[in-house]
């Protein structure tokens, strides 16, 4: 009986893309479930293809030291964030160790995780994730990052519409302050584009400010604001309100120095310490720490 060569070559591959596709799914081998599809659809190739890929995993996994987690120097601001706690599974660890581990399918796994879950609560370590050695990881960062900040774009576009249709909803105006003021915080964006941010942070904030004069938070982060795009005049003002309207509260004096330390005026620091001397306050521990070297000097 003659055997067609085209029955044969078909046989092999059929053959050995069942064993390369058993090995991938009892997470035998190195690669994702994506590579199935090359296997079963090119035949011959697809599965050679994926044994030149795995083999060029092990070798990168080989020339690799291990790292010693133990003796490594975390920054406190950026780590030790734990991933949500999923009950059912047992090979749950944090995100920042899948990070700094060797282990380049670990670290792939928990980075593809973050794409299921809410990425922006680990935006600290997504910012370190996406200058990472290895090509994929930096990838699933940059996606997550981008995904962020496409959020926070189409966020501010949402309430910017809503308020124009409601321009005296309180509680959509507070809203669309919170989120100005995350993505301001979030680290996310240039010099440039937080500078344009800033400008329209400030001009919501004081929208705010024309419906409730005497909010305290909103003149604080009106003051704050003012200070990082060096409107001094406006910081200023903030701080003369806080003063009227809240001069018991130890964050209006606090706010004040603030503000003249970092305008350098130096007048105005004086004149704001000598009233702190004969104003009624109510200091907490924590703020008369902070005040106490001001009023010895």
């Amino acid at each position: 009986m003659n055997i067609r060569p085209e029955f044969v070559i078909i046989s092999i591959h059929t053959l050995i893309a069942l064993v390369y596709v058993l090995r991938i799914l009892s997470g035998r081998s190195n690669l994702r479930n994506e590579y199935i599809l090359v296997i079963i659809l090119l035949p011959i190739v697809g599965p050679l293809a994926c044994l030149v890929v795995e083999y060029m995993i092990m070798s990168d996994r080989a020339g690799k030291k291990s790292l010693d987690v133990d003796n490594t120097i975390f920054r406190d601001d950026i780590l030790w964030k734990t991933l949500k706690n999923y009950h059912e599974k047992g090979d749950i660890v944090p995100l920042e160790e899948a990070i700094l581990i060797n282990d380049v399918k670990t670290r792939r796994k928990f980075m593809l995780d973050t794409l299921y879950d809410d990425p922006s609560k680990y935006l600290d370590i997504l910012m370190v994730a996406k200058n990472n050695d290895d090509v994929e990881t930096s990838h699933y960062a940059t996606t997550s990052i981008s995904y962020i900040q496409r959020s926070f774009q189409l966020s501010i576009q949402k309430y910017a519409i809503a308020l124009e249709s409601e321009p005296d909803n309180l509680e959509l105006l507070d809203d669309y302050i919170g989120t100005l003021r995350n993505y301001v915080e979030s680290g996310l964006l240039e010099e440039h584009l937080l500078k344009n941010l800033r400008i329209v942070y400030s001009q919501i904030l004081d929208k705010k400010l024309a419906m409730i004069k005497d909010d305290d938070s909103t003149l604080i982060e009106k003051l704050k604001n003012s200070i990082e795009l060096g409107d001094y005049v406006s910081a200023f003002g903030a701080s003369d309100l806080l003063k009227e309207y809240w001069p018991e509260d130890e964050q209006t004096w606090l706010a004040a120095i603030r503000v003249c330390v970092d305008g350098n005026d130096r007048t105005r620091l004086q004149e704001t310490l000598a009233e702190i001397q004969h104003q009624k306050i109510n200091w907490t521990k924590n703020g008369m720490e902070q005040i106490s070297p001001w009023l010895k000097r």
